[in-house]
């Protein structure tokens, strides 16, 4: 799955690496059996940054955190003082979502988190995380049928690509949308 979300950004002049281990820092942590959001500090500081202030990783990887169960089913987090972060359950994904293929729930859930580390955000188009767009041919899931991008609920586990924008009516271009700068100096800006 890694190498399948990997030619996908490839098709768009973007090197995507996924480092499980390999660079100090995407290590395994240990088990947790109570998780809760105020381990997720403690986690962040301890096996991504390692305790250095001015560890290399700071600005140049986003963390993500993949356990079966976590706080909630899969989000966006602020690690040190950034949107940088995400948590995916995956196990309590695969018990919402029992004929899905469990690498494909993570994979999805992880681009999908990352798109939020590079800026898409609700706020940045309406099709993004619409819980509408989850009940079939309700007026949000009709209007954001044609945004084809793992941001859009109803595609999220089915794609590991952003949408280009020329699917037609209620389609974003979130490609040319990603801010690469957003998880160094995340920004907040509400649209009207």
């Amino acid at each position: 799955m890694i190498q399948e979300a990997v030619q996908v950004f490839e098709q768009h002049n973007i090197h995507l690496h996924v480092d499980v281990g390999g660079l100090e820092g995407g290590e395994e942590i240990p088990y947790v059996s109570n998780f809760s959001f105020s381990d997720l500090d403690e986690l962040y500081w301890d096996y991504f940054l390692h305790n250095d202030l001015n560890s290399p990783r700071k600005g140049i990887f986003h963390y993500g955190i993949i356990c079966d169960f976590g706080p909630d089913v899969n989000f966006p987090f602020i690690g040190w003082n950034h949107l940088d972060s995400f948590l995916i359950s995956a196990e309590t994904l695969k018990q919402k979502k029992p004929f899905m293929n469990r690498d494909r729930l993570v994979m999805g859930g992880a681009i999908h988190h990352l798109g939020h580390t590079l800026g898409l955000l609700a706020d940045t188009y309406g099709g993004i995380d619409n819980l509408g767009t989850l009940m079939p041919f309700c007026m949000q899931w009709l209007k954001y049928y044609n945004y084809k991008s793992c941001m859009n609920y109803y595609y999220k586990f089915k794609t590991f690509s952003y949408s280009d924008g020329t699917h037609g009516f209620g389609d974003f271009d979130d490609w040319g949308h990603l801010d690469f700068s957003f998880f160094k100096d995340s920004r907040f800006e509400w649209q009207k």
